[in-house]
C-alpha cells in the first residue's frame, strides 16, 4: 500500500513548518536556558522566542525558490539535530571554535562519537523529518509574483521580529550582552554563525606571510659551554585536568609515581583555551591569551622555529590530532596508527607508542635537541582506550563512549584511569632520560586543557571561554631538570620549586621552555620565564 501524497504546499508554507519544527525539537537547553534567565517574566521569554523564529523564517525565505529550498532545509534539519544531540548528551556549544575542532579532527577521534545515541537522534529529528520535506509536493507558482510575495513576507517577518525585540528592548539587550549561553545554544543559529565565522577565518588565513621571530636566538654562557648535548622533551598534555590530579590535593593517589621523582608540580595553571585547535598553538606562540588569535598565531614563528633558529634539532611526535600548524616548517611524525601490539592492542595506540620511539632516538642523539611529544592523553569520550587496563587502578569502569549511558562513579574512574596513566609515562619519561649517560636532559609538561566530567551538565571540554568552568580551564603542568642539567645549564630544582604556588598559564611556556635551556633571545619575556631568577 503507497500513501497518498499530501496536497502541494507554497514553498513559503514549507519553509514556516520546517523553522516551527526546529525550533521546537532542536532547542532544549536553549529554552532551558531561556526559563532560567527570565524567571518570573514568562511573557516576555514567549516574546523573544517568536522574535526569534520571525528572524529564522525571515533568513531562510530567500531560499524558497523551488529548486534549492529543499535541499536547504534538509541541510538545516540534519544541522539542527546534530547541533542539538552534542548540546543535551554533553554540553558542547558548536560555535566557531567548535567548527575549527570538527575540521582538524581525525576520523578515528570523530568515530567515537558516532554512537546509537548520535544515530537514533539524527534518524528521529534529522533524516525523517528530511523524507517528509522531500515527500511533500510543492505549488506550482509563477515567478514573478512568488518573488514579490517572498520579498514582502521576509520584510513583514522581520518587522515583526524588531517589533517585537523593541516592547522590551532594555532587558534583551542585557541579556544578550550579558547572557551569552542563551543565543550559543540556538539552533540552528548559533552553529551556522560559527560555520560562516570558520570559513571566514580560513579565507583570511589563506595569503598570511609568517614574521619571523627571535632572529637573534643564541646559546647563553651555560648552555654553549663543550659537554654532552642538552635534550629537552617537551609533553604536551591532552585533556589532563589539574582537579584530578593528587599531586594537586585530588583526595585520589593518581600521581604515585610522579610524587616518587624529583619534579616540580605547579599548582595553580590556565590554559589558553578549552580545545587543542586553540590552546596548542597559542601555548607554542609568543604571544599572551589576551592578544591570540588564529590568524595571528600563523603570522608569527613560534616556539619551535626559535628553537631551531638557536641550534636545536627539533622533532614533533604526535599521537593526537597532529601539531595545529605549530610543526609546520619542521615536519611531524604521527605515531597514532602503529600497529605495535602492545600500544595499540585496542585498536588505538595509548602513549606507551612514543615512549619506545624515544627509547629508541636517545642513543642517536649528539647535538642539543628538542623533541616534542603531543600526546593523547585523557582525551574522551572514549577514556577507557587511553590506558592499559591491566594496570588500571579505579572500577568499576565506562567501556564505552557514550557516556549517558554510565554512572559518575564510572565515567570518573575511567578518566582517574587515564590520569594514572599520564603519571606513568611521564615518570617513565622521567626515568629514561635520568638513565640517558650521553644527555644533559631535562622535561616540561602541560595539559593543553582540561576536562568536564558532568559537572552542571557538561561533559568533554571545549566550552566558549566565557563561560567554561575551571575543569576545562585549570590543567597540571610539571618540570624536571636532571642533575647534569643543574650543573651545565645553571638550573636548579629549588629555584622552580619557589615559583610552584604562582599563578601561572600556558602564556609562561614559550618564555620559560627558553630560558630552561639557557637559550637568549629579545623575544624571550623575563617577566613570564620561570627560570628568570636561577641563575647568576
Amino acid at each position: 500500500m503507497t500513501l497518498p501524497r499530501p496536497k502541494p504546499l507554497s514553498a513559503a508554507m514549507l519553509v514556516a513548518l520546517t523553522c516551527l519544527f526546529i525550533m521546537a525539537t532542536a532547542n532544549a537547553t536553549h529554552f532551558r536556558n531561556g526559563a532560567r534567565i527570565f524567571e518570573g517574566a514568562p511573557l516576555a521569554f514567549v516574546t523573544l522566542e517568536a522574535a526569534l523564529f520571525f528572524l529564522f523564517y525571515a533568513l531562510i525565505l530567500p531560499f524558497s525558490q523551488r529548486w534549492i529550498v529543499k535541499p536547504v532545509l534538509v541541510f538545516l534539519l540534519l544541522v539542527s539535530a546534530s547541533a542539538s544531540h552534542f548540546l543535551e548528551t554533553y554540553g558542547t556549544i558548536i560555535d566557531r571554535e567548535m567548527i575549527q575542532n570538527v575540521m582538524n579532527t581525525t576520523t578515528t577521534e570523530a568515530g567515537h562519537l558516532i554512537t546509537f545515541g548520535f544515530i537514533r537522534d539524527m534518524l528521529i529529528f534529522g533524516v525523517l523529518p528530511s523524507a517528509v520535506v522531500l515527500w511533500v509536493p510543492l505549488k506550482d507558482e509563477r515567478l514573478l509574483p512568488k518573488l514579490l510575495r517572498t520579498a514582502v513576507i521576509a520584510v513583514v517577518s522581520f518587522a515583526l521580529c524588531l517589533g517585537l525585540l523593541l516592547t522590551d528592548y532594555s532587558r534583551f539587550a542585557a541579556i544578550f550582552r550579558e547572557q551569552k549561553e542563551l543565543m550559543a545554544t540556538w539552533n540552528p543559529g548559533a552553529p551556522i554563525t560559527g560555520t560562516i565565522r570558520y570559513a571566514k577565518l580560513i579565507m583570511r588565513s589563506q595569503n598570511i606571510v609568517v614574521a619571523p621571530l627571535g632572529t637573534d636566538a643564541k646559546a647563553g654562557p651555560y648552555l654553549s659551554q663543550p659537554g654532552k648535548p642538552v635534550l629537552a622533551v617537551i609533553v604536551v598534555g591532552e585533556t589532563g585536568r589539574a582537579a584530578n590530579w593528587s599531586l594537586n590535593g585530588y583526595s585520589r593517589d593518581t600521581n604515585p609515581e610522579l610524587a616518587k621523582r624529583d619534579i616540580t608540580y605547579f599548582t595553580d595553571v590556565t590554559s589558553c583555551g578549552t580545545s587543542t585547535a586553540v590552546s596548542v598553538p597559542c601555548m607554542f606562540s609568543a604571544l599572551p591569551r589576551e592578544d591570540y588569535t588564529y590568524t595571528r598565531g600563523l603570522s608569527q614563528e613560534n616556539l619551535v622555529d626559535v628553537l631551531v633558529r638557536a641550534g636545536f634539532d627539533v622533532k614533533w611526535w604526535d599521537n593526537n590530532t597532529g601539531s595545529q600548524h605549530v610543526a609546520k616548517r619542521i615536519g611531524e611524525q604521527e605515531y597514532d596508527k602503529e600497529k605495535d601490539p602492545v600500544a595499540c592492542a585496542l585498536g588505538e595506540c595509548d602513549d606507551r607508542i612514543l615512549l619506545k620511539q624515544l627509547a629508541a632516538e636517545l642513543p642517536k642523539i649528539t647535538k642539543n635537541t628538542a623533541i616534542i611529544l603531543h600526546t593523547v592523553g585523557s582525551h574522551g569520550p572514549s577514556y577507557y582506550l587511553r590506558y592499559d587496563p591491566a594496570t588500571a587502578p579505579f572500577a568499576p569502569t565506562c567501556q564505552t563512549g557514550e557516556l549517558g549511558k554510565c554512572s559518575s562513579e564510572q565515567i570518573v574512574n575511567t578518566y582517574d584511569n587515564t590520569i594514572a596513566f599520564t603519571d606513568r609515562i611521564l615518570a617513565e619519561t622521567v626515568d629514561m632520560l635520568a638513565g640517558a649517560p650521553n644527555l644533559v636532559p631535562v622535561m616540561y609538561y602541560v595539559s593543553d586543557h582540561g576536562e568536564s566530567l558532568g559537572e552542571n551538565g557538561l561533559y568533554l571540554h571545549a566550552a566558549p571561554w566565557f563561560m567554561a568552568p575551571t575543569e576545562q580551564t585549570h590543567v597540571p603542568m610539571v618540570t624536571w631538570v636532571s642533575p647534569e642539567a643543574e650543573s651545565r645549564l645553571g638550573l636548579t630544582k629549588a629555584c622552580l620549586d619557589a615559583r610552584k604556588a604562582d599563578t601561572l598559564s600556558h602564556d609562561n611556556m614559550f618564555a620559560t621552555v627558553l630560558g630552561m635551556l639557557d637559550i637568549q633571545t629579545e623575544a624571550r619575556d623575563p617577566a613570564l620565564d620561570l627560570t628568570a631568577d636561577c641563575r647568576n
